[in-house]
């Protein structure tokens, strides 16, 4: 299903250069290779999951991806986590919901059912931070600031 997503991504390269265009202010050469990383992302995921089997899974995992790679780190994490078995919960920056929506859109075309992928948009200090604060949540993949970074340490610690 991630070496399918590839290739629709690939297919919609397009589109989605449009909204990281439009959503987060890329340029046309930051744009293709940001759909480029996300292609690569899925594919690589798909790769290591075929040489080598997950180990356990954790459980449910929450994916918060930056504004300023709305797509290729959005999709890497969410392979990543896909790939060790988990479900995910993704959290996209609250400034580029829509290129997260098509990427999830496109990842369930692929295959991927809503049961293991869900889309989660918003503010970050209410969704993000009530996801990272329920102990349901068994894994948090973050890219971002130190400081929000040192938050949701102080959350999970706690936990």
């Amino acid at each position: 299903m991630l070496s399918r997503a590839a290739d629709l991504f690939d297919q919609d390269r397009p589109g989605q250069m449009a909204l990281a265009i439009s959503e987060a202010g890329k340029s046309l050469p930051n744009a293709a290779a940001e759909v480029r990383e996300a292609v690569d992302f899925l594919r690589y995921y798909a790769s290591r999951i075929r040489s080598a089997p997950a180990g356990i899974p954790l459980g449910t995992v929450v994916c918060i991806s930056p504004w300023n790679f709305p797509l290729a780190i959005f999709a890497g994490q969410i392979g990543a986590a896909l790939a060790a078995g988990n479900v995910v919960l993704a959290k996209p920056a609250e400034q580029t919901p829509l290129i997260a929506y098509r990427a999830v859109r496109l990842l369930r075309e692929a295959g991927i059912p809503a049961q293991a992928l869900q889309l989660l948009p918003g503010a970050g200090d209410e969704v993000g931070a009530q996801l990272v604060a329920d102990p349901r949540v068994k894994g948090v993949v973050f890219t971002g600031s130190s400081e929000v970074a040192a938050t949701i340490h102080r959350v999970l610690a706690r936990r």
